[in-house]
């Protein structure tokens, strides 16, 4: 084969890689890069759920608490779910989040977010002794949005049953399970144990209906503008009655 033919193989070859790193991109990618506010929650997909919240970190920076409230003034912002550990590393902001929730009457939940390279059960020792629950908290919650790079779907899909086992155990009550929705789909979902997962929370900011796929909440923009916030949020809805989400509550 002459020298032209492997340079124009070559060129094919960085091609197809680029081609194919670009619609994987795409594909799992739901946050938007726009960090314009959005007016998503006014549409009436949004406002028919009553059951409504946010989701925060210490990306938000200082939250006053106290002004926290829906940015539609006919809906009531109920849960917040608040970022405590990262791996095997903590959340800024998670104690004080975490307090100025509970004491501004906000139901609280407090998430994980999974590095999928790490041990899982050194991931959920860490989130015990960080997170205390008290009754009428929200379950843990598992974030996982990233493929292993250092071992199979599998052994990733092992690593987070094992997460959920000991977090179960320790707090008495099913963790839910966050995700994009392809992630989820294409990842999770092909295992039976996930297919079937009975609390999912869902991050679609598209402008659907709903997720195509079984839920219990949905975070639908990063983009919601919250009194005492100084950055934007993210939003999220609970899909049952007040009776079904309180039967969420930690016992």
């Amino acid at each position: 084969m002459s020298k032209k033919q492997w340079v124009a193989l070559a060129i094919i070859f960085i091609t197809l890689i680029i081609a194919a790193s670009i619609i994987l991109t795409e594909r799992y990618s739901y946050r938007s890069s726009s960090r314009q506010p959005s007016n998503s929650y006014l549409h009436k997909r949004i406002k028919k759920y009553a059951i409504q919240g946010i989701d925060v970190s210490h990306h938000q920076g200082n939250i006053a608490w106290e002004e926290v409230r829906h940015a539609d003034t006919t809906q009531t912002i109920q849960f917040a779910f608040i970022r405590a550990t990262v791996g095997t590393d903590k959340d800024k902001r998670f104690q004080d989040n975490w307090k100025g929730a509970g004491g501004n009457g906000f139901s609280r939940g407090a998430y994980h977010y999974y590095w999928s390279d790490v041990n899982s059960s050194i991931q959920a020792a860490h989130f015990i002794q960080t997170v205390s629950l008290i009754k009428g908290d929200l379950p843990p919650v598992l974030d996982i949005e990233d493929i292993s790079t250092i071992q199979d779907k599998n052994s990733l899909r092992a690593g987070l049953k094992n997460w959920i086992k000991i977090i179960e155990a320790h707090y008495g009550v099913k963790p839910i399970i966050y995700s994009g929705e392809a992630f989820y789909t294409d990842v999770l979902k092909t295992d039976s144990y996930f297919k079937e997962y009975p609390r999912i929370w869902i991050a679609n900011y598209n402008e659907v209906d709903s997720p195509r796929i079984s839920w219990n909440f949905w975070q639908y923009t990063d983009r919601l503008p919250i009194p005492g916030v100084s950055t934007l949020v993210d939003g999220n809805v609970f899909k049952g009655s007040q009776v079904d989400f309180e039967k969420l509550w930690t016992p």
